[in-house]
């Protein structure tokens, strides 16, 4: 093999499942940690106060949208189940936070910043475009889901 070709060929399948995999296990620790947190420290009020104080709309909705989406979508990446749908709702979740909280705090997140936010936002825009990969819920329920009978597989 060429150096070029270490440069931009595409991995094996099996080794871009494998990253895709850890990319899915690693945002679902994060993200459930967080909703988790969220949820002991402040309950689903508190996060509704926070949210109408950092001027977000509809704190009432979004208050439990955010807890919710967090813990039950870090599980659901974990297993790889509704990935595209739950990668693009955690995506406006970190989007939101970046433009309501963050961004006012500058870059780094030891000053509240919006480094982390940012890195979560664009890791979960990545996956819902990649999908979740060959080891998940999603693609082992697209192998068994239906399929088309043999009269119409089968070209006359």
């Amino acid at each position: 093999m060429r150096a070029s070709e270490l440069l931009t060929k595409r991995p094996p399948g099996t080794l871009t499942d494998c990253a895709v995999l850890l990319s899915r296990l690693s945002l679902a620790v994060v993200f459930f940690a967080h909703g988790l947190d969220a949820l002991r420290n402040l309950g689903v009020s508190g996060v509704v106060e926070m949210q109408r104080e950092s001027g977000i709309p509809l704190p009432e909705i979004a208050g439990p949208f955010t807890v919710y989406v967090e813990l039950i979508g870090g599980p659901l990446l974990a297993l790889g189940g509704l990935t595209r749908l739950v990668a693009m709702a955690l995506a406006g979740l970190m989007l939101g936070a970046l433009s309501f909280i963050h961004v006012s705090y500058g870059i780094f997140v030891e000053n509240g910043g919006f480094e982390l936010v940012l890195v979560l936002a664009v890791a979960c825009v990545v996956l819902a475009v990649t999908g979740p990969g060959r080891y998940s819920v999603d693609a082992l329920v697209s192998r068994l889901g239906p399929r088309a009978p043999v009269a119409e597989r089968v070209r006359v």
